[in-house]
């Protein structure tokens, strides 16, 4: 199968990976705990949040996007090298067509001599 046919695997973005990796937060909660649930407390207003935390999460998202570039940076340089080892192959396999083409008009012009 070429590079061409698979296409890329799309990357999605980390808050949408948190959402479909833990869709409902309050199923952690468990009964004999106190309080809110884990995920309440950020849902309900980020002045709430300790400032602690929300540096702690501003800090989780920028590292999570620049890891997200740098994936993509990466699968955008594997791809050019899949590419490039495709054009490698093609030219090869024309030069070895034309070779035998070469030699079968050399063979043809053999038995007029």
């Amino acid at each position: 199968m070429s590079a061409d046919q698979r296409g890329l695997t799309p990357v999605a973005p980390a808050d949408e990976r948190t959402r479909l990796t833990n869709p409902t937060p309050t199923a952690r909660h468990h009964p004999r705990q106190s309080g809110p649930p884990n995920g309440s407390v950020a849902r309900s207003d980020p002045h709430d949040v300790p400032l602690s935390a929300r540096i702690e999460r501003t800090r989780l998202r920028v590292r999570i996007a620049a890891l997200e570039r740098l994936v993509a940076m990466n699968e955008t340089r594997r791809q050019a090298v899949i590419d490039q080892y495709e054009r490698l192959l093609a030219d090869r396999n024309n030069s070895v067509q034309d070779d035998s083409a070469s030699s079968s008009s050399l063979l043809a012009k053999l038995p007029t001599l």
